[in-house]
């Protein structure tokens, strides 16, 4: 069922508090940036090990993973370049303690546990796309987008204008689409953004099978349901199929737009992902003054 009228009224209430200018602050992060390239969520790699049942369990125990870092958390945010030239400001491998992302709008501060059971790198960085990865499948992640927009369930979709961009519009289109699996929406409150919390995968109604399009978004003989396109996260295109599973973390931005948090676990346990990913969630802090 989708979010009471308290829920929504309450969101819109907390939205409005504040009257930012987010769209100018995205546009001066990425003046003079390059390009990002088509930001395809789940590559055809990904899928085909969905589709070939070649699943991977994340091991929170794994020996060579536990007590990786053996120094103190740090007090101060600290970010790794990588070799990435269209990601200058990319982190590679992570290091406990604060870390702060670099392109992404609003920046954000979170901390990487010193008694992680697992190593964290962060394989994206730009303004509309920002991923957290931690070892284990590379296809499993913390991803976060910026306006996104909910899209139609054909093989060439659009972002479907009919449907709002604020966080209880886009709950309550999840759960009246029939081609997904979802909980009932709960209020959450992540790093000063209020939202919902929703769990999803595909119902396995949807069965279009879609060709190998120009773009080479869609991978042939799996039916993969389309969710998001983002006007913030440049060509990003974000679906769901197989026995993938996510946590979607639906928030809004003050004055408009939205931010979405997506814990995602295609070729893994995502009971596992969840639970290595929690105190990473719970210690984001996004920067105010972007907002």
């Amino acid at each position: 069922m989708p979010p009471d009228d308290r829920l929504r009224t309450g969101l819109r209430r907390i939205a409005d508090e504040v009257d930012p200018d987010v769209e100018r602050a995205l546009q001066r992060a990425t003046s003079g940036r390059p390009q990002p390239r088509i930001r395809q969520a789940g590559t055809i790699l990904s899928y085909a090990a969905v589709a070939g049942l070649g699943i991977a369990v994340i091991g929170l125990g794994a020996s060579s993973l536990v007590n990786r870092f053996g120094t103190a958390e740090t007090s101060s945010p600290s970010a790794n370049l990588c070799s990435d030239p269209a990601l200058p400001t990319c982190a590679g491998p992570l290091e406990p303690g604060v870390n702060r992302s670099g392109l992404f709008v609003p920046p954000i501060d979170y901390i990487i546990p010193l008694d992680s059971p697992v190593a964290w790198d962060n394989p994206e960085d730009r303004p509309g796309t920002f991923t957290l990865h931690p070892a284990g499948p590379e296809t499993d992640a913390i991803f976060f987008f910026r306006d996104v927009g909910v899209l139609t369930a054909t093989c060439n979709p659009r972002i479907d204008e009919a449907i709002g961009n604020e966080a209880v519009d886009i709950a309550e289109w999840i759960m009246a689409n029939p081609n997904l699996t979802a909980t009932t929406p709960e209020p959450v409150t992540v790093g000063g953004l209020t939202g919902v919390l929703i769990d999803l995968s595909a119902s396995g109604v949807y069965t279009t099978q879609c060709g190998n399009d120009p773009g080479g978004v869609y991978p042939t003989e799996l039916p993969i349901v389309p969710l998001f396109a983002g006007a913030g996260s440049g060509d990003l295109t974000w679906f769901v199929g197989g026995n993938e599973r996510l946590r979607l973390y639906l928030l809004d931005m003050p004055g408009g737009g939205n931010l979405v948090i997506s814990i995602d676990a295609i070729a893994g346990d995502f009971d596992a992902l969840v639970e290595i990913s929690q105190p990473v969630i719970d210690s984001i802090r996004f920067d105010p003054a972007y907002y």
